[in-house]
């Protein structure tokens, strides 16, 4: 059974590389560089012993395969009530607007509402259980959840910033009333901004400088956490990126 399996990766390797010999050479001359890219990948994955099988999605989960960005939090104060909830649903809509998904059931939607402010927080591996346990009570019905939740406060904005994240985004609610109302979505306008420049310094993410309790967390579902990576740099740019293994021609 092993001379077998030998055999079978033998075999493997040597299709593998002839045929990537070839694609590269050729393919471009046929115009199909993405064809080209996965055919590699798939032969590059069976020569690993991996066999890759493309599956159906239920659609009711189908959000998840895009949920891998970070999870964050959202706090806001209004007339001395402060708080903060978990969001998964919160991205980018251009450099300086944030859209956050926040339900009508959720507390903080209220002070958002009446204060027209709120903060993106960007938790990280040591704090999973504070996403876990602030996304896992509401304040209308426990007013002391945020007792253990540490906040501070930055000159020139009266909001909340939970203690201990990679960074904070205060954002302005832009008026767009019907959207909020019909899909609970929320733009806003960045209009300050923090890191810690333990992982976060001068524009760029750093995590492989970092220590690993502060690379950032991504929520699935049933308390299944991932952190992030490590970093990948390539030397892009026309002309200059090459697939691995593969000289320029």
């Amino acid at each position: 059974m092993n001379n077998e399996n030998n055999l079978r990766t033998f075999l493997r390797l040597i299709a593998w590389r002839i045929v990537a010999r070839w694609i590269t050479k050729e393919g471009p001359k046929m115009n199909m560089p993405s064809i080209n890219i996965q055919i590699i990948i798939t032969l590059n994955s069976m020569h690993k012993g991996k066999t890759m099988s493309v599956q159906p999605v239920e659609i009711s989960k189908a959000y998840r395969l895009l949920q891998v960005g970070s999870t964050t939090m959202i706090s806001a104060k209004y007339d001395g009530v402060e708080n903060v909830m978990s969001a998964a649903w919160v991205g980018l809509a251009g450099e300086r607007k944030v859209v956050a998904y926040i339900g009508t059931q959720a507390f903080t939607r209220q002070l958002v509402e009446k204060s027209g402010y709120f903060v993106v927080q960007i938790p990280v591996v040591s704090q999973m259980a504070t996403v876990l346990y602030a996304g896992g009570r509401s304040y209308a019905d426990a007013p002391d959840k945020n007792d253990t939740i540490p906040f501070f406060y930055q000159p020139e904005f009266d909001l909340p910033l939970v203690a201990g994240c990679a960074g904070w985004l205060v954002c302005k609610v832009m008026p767009y009333p019907d959207i909020q109302q019909q899909h609970n979505l929320f733009m806003g306008d960045i209009v300050a901004a923090w890191s810690d420049d333990r992982v976060f310094r001068n524009g760029h993410w750093i995590f492989d400088d970092a220590p690993d309790e502060l690379r950032t967390v991504h929520y699935v579902a049933g308390g299944q956490f991932y952190a992030i990576g490590k970093g990948s740099k390539f030397d892009h740019g026309p002309g200059r990126l090459t697939l691995p293994g593969h000289a320029d021609r």
